[in-house]
């Protein structure tokens, strides 16, 4: 890929205190953590945002009892947003990291949205991951539609969490897509390869406005090999061979063609929690880029996010 950067689009800097109370790993990752797996990998750029449960909400109840209180006097990601991109103005000082501010779309939400209006020019998107936090992406079309008529103002990419475990009902991959359907001046990214399900796939590549990312990969391939319900099954899933990932993005990217990204979901492409112990490195993650042919690795990792990122002003090279 000479002359060409090659981005990750998806990564968390920041901590999750829950997480650490809870037992859960990973819990916390730096910007300066984030930057030596991307040397190591020769990766050049990254999209990152905070960790999931922010400090509004009280990590001891959620440790202990698994419930999601805010704080007196607090709202979601009041602080994490504007942390991040202060660590980047201190550590990142060749650019190479775009911010994403957290939001919640089912609490406090005008609170939000004035704190985001404060941080433009700042950050370089918006994300939100509904399902830890229980909120429904089904709010952005209704209570929470200012977020995204922010996103639209600014010119700022969303990318939203997606789900199609049953037990999951706020952040489906069918619900993922109503959203982004009904804003079509808004440039989604449905994260996860949408678990797999190939008929949610191939109504992504019909929307103009949404392009779709791999997070996690390995993590995927390998619940798919298990025939996991937290990954598409058999018969809706894509045909491909998960006990090799690097076919199975091939495979995606024929579906998507020109909308398919790469990202690895630092440090979350190994989770560890009450029920899963699954554990893979940045440079693994990689390692399935790289071996892709080269016009396919070219427009997962650089095309592709430059389209998603920055629309009509894509060429930042």
């Amino acid at each position: 890929m000479t002359g060409e950067m090659i981005y990750d689009v998806h990564t968390h800097v920041g901590m999750d205190p829950a997480f650490f109370l809870r037992g859960w790993w990973p819990y916390a990752a730096s910007a300066r953590d984030l930057l030596d797996r991307m040397d190591a990998a020769r990766v050049d750029r990254a999209v990152c945002f905070p960790f999931t449960i922010p400090s509004a909400f009280d990590s001891a109840v959620y440790a202990d009892r698994g419930e999601l209180v805010l704080l007196p006097g607090r709202f979601p990601f009041d602080r994490e947003n504007a942390l991040l991109a202060n660590e980047l103005a201190k550590f990142d000082a060749d650019s190479r990291l775009f911010a994403l501010a957290m939001f919640d779309p089912s609490r406090c939400v005008a609170e939000q949205v004035a704190n985001l209006e404060k941080l433009a020019g700042r950050i370089a998107g918006l994300k939100v991951q509904t399902t830890v936090l229980r909120s429904s992406i089904r709010d952005l079309l209704g209570p929470a539609r200012d977020v995204l008529g922010l996103a639209e103002q600014h010119n700022l990419p969303v990318l939203m969490h997606t789900a199609i475990y049953p037990q999951d009902r706020w952040a489906q991959v069918a619900d993922c897509l109503a959203v982004a359907e009904a804003f079509p001046g808004v440039r989604f990214n449905l994260a996860h390869s949408l678990r797999f399900d190939r008929a949610s796939l191939q109504r992504a590549a019909e929307l103009d406005n949404v392009w779709v990312d791999c997070a996690a990969h390995l993590g995927h391939c390998y619940l798919a090999c298990r025939d996991a319900p937290f990954v598409a099954g058999p018969g809706r899933r894509v045909e491909a061979d998960y006990a090799r990932p690097s076919d199975v993005l091939e495979a995606i990217h024929e579906l998507l063609g020109g909308r398919f990204m790469w990202g690895s979901d630092h440090p979350f492409m190994s989770w560890c929690d009450d029920e899963l112990d699954l554990i893979f490195t940045y440079q693994a993650e990689a390692e399935v880029l790289h071996a892709l042919p080269a016009p396919v690795r070219s427009s997962m990792a650089c095309t592709a996010p430059e389209a998603w990122l920055f629309g009509a002003k894509a060429d930042t090279r």
